[in-house]
């Protein structure tokens, strides 16, 4: 499978659907209103809620202009006046890593792009070098992650047991974190130079989890994306690509403002400096609405086969119900907290459908802290 083809069906440029249903779908069985009535006032009587937030943003990595906490800062400061207590970012769990590694040839081409050979190259020496399995070295972390703080010999040791673990996020955190002059002779000059490279990314990952997460000192960065559905992908592919790509309906989306204007706007923001319109857009209700009607549309009632185009929104389900699972991870870890969740605007609405339904959740939108400062205690 090419990597362009995995692209297409990974990741369009926009968010999901609520529910999919066509003019001769048979209705939906409704919930039985007993046990939603039920649910309901569970859901009422748990307390504190833990609040969630789910960022949507462009991918900011092919940006070529260097970018760092100054120039983001009309972003990053109304996101920090929310004062998350955890952050989630869009990349893989050192977990799912080690499944795709021993698990179907099919995940080579994910870990390829979305981890990179040499990451993992990198991760096989530290685990030589420690004399530890992946799972070893994410066991280890834990001790050094509960301490109140950190020599920096033994932060050198957190970031050397995070490649290891394949948990890339976590070292990159402590690498920006770390007195350099330790990294001299702790970390290898290979492993140096690569997390020197990964702090330079202009991936909103680091832009905006990172700065963020060491502007309120947080000692985690939590990774919740999910690729392990790419085993089903390749037929799909071959039964979708060749009608998509002369289909006129996915060439006229391809040309509409939809597409064009969160660019247009991300080349505003490179000039003024100013980041608020293209997050307000990203994270509007007019936008989540749009990738409804325009994008998910071209798979439900245009020109596409309808077996494999609803085999694309059943994996794309799949992938985000997978992501959700993982953020109530981070909301298990982090009872009555908040949680900023940063990831593709492609992600947005359906996370938020999966996540409206969790007991204790309690969802927050940007825009709240978009337009006027405010307590975040204004929102318990």
């Amino acid at each position: 499978m090419t990597i362009k083809a995995l692209l297409f069906l990974i990741c369009l440029s926009a968010a999901g659907i609520v529910h999919i249903t066509t003019a001769k779908a048979a209705p939906v069985a409704a919930q039985a209103p007993g046990a939603e009535h039920a649910l309901q006032r569970l859901s009422s009587k748990s307390q504190p809620k833990t609040q969630v937030m789910v960022l949507g943003s462009l991918h900011l990595s092919n940006i070529k202009q260097q970018l760092d906490s100054r120039s983001l800062s009309s972003i990053l400061e109304p996101l920090s006046r929310y004062q998350p207590t955890a952050i989630a970012v869009e990349s893989l769990r050192p977990e799912d890593i080690a499944t795709m590694i021993n698990g179907s040839g099919e995940y080579q081409t994910v870990l390829d792009h979305f981890v990179g050979q040499r990451f993992l190259a990198l991760a096989i020496k530290e685990q030589q070098e420690l004399q530890l399995s992946a799972q070893k070295a994410l066991e280890s972390l834990e001790p050094l992650l509960d301490k109140t703080s950190l020599e920096p010999v033994q932060r050198a040791r957190l970031i050397k047991l995070a490649v290891a673990a394949y948990h890339k996020e976590l070292a990159l955190l402590h690498w920006h974190y770390l007195d350099k002059t330790a990294a001299s002779t702790a970390i290898s000059t290979e492993l140096q130079h690569y997390l020197e490279q990964l702090a330079a990314s202009n991936n909103e990952k680091n832009t905006l989890g990172n700065n963020l997460a060491m502007a309120l000192k947080l000692k985690r960065i939590y990774p919740i994306d999910d690729h392990l559905d790419k085993d089903l992908y390749r037929p799909i592919e071959a039964r979708l690509l060749e009608s998509y790509n002369q289909s006129p309906h996915a060439a006229a989306l391809a040309k509409s403002d939809y597409i064009n204007k969160p660019q247009r706007l991300k080349t505003e923001a490179l000039e003024t400096g100013n980041w608020l319109p293209l997050f307000s857009w990203l994270n509007s209700q007019e936008y989540q609405t749009a990738v409804i009607d325009q994008e998910w549309s071209l798979f439900i009632d245009k020109d596409l086969p309808p077996d494999a185009a609803l085999s694309r929104v059943a994996l794309w389900e799949i992938r985000n119900l997978n992501m959700s699972s993982h953020i109530m991870r981070v909301v298990a870890a982090n009872p009555g907290g908040r949680v900023l969740v940063i990831v593709g605007a492609s992600h947005k609405v359906f996370l938020e459908q999966y996540l409206a339904n969790m007991l204790g959740v309690k969802l927050i939108q940007p825009q709240q802290y978009f337009t006027a400062p405010q307590s975040p205690h204004d929102n318990r």
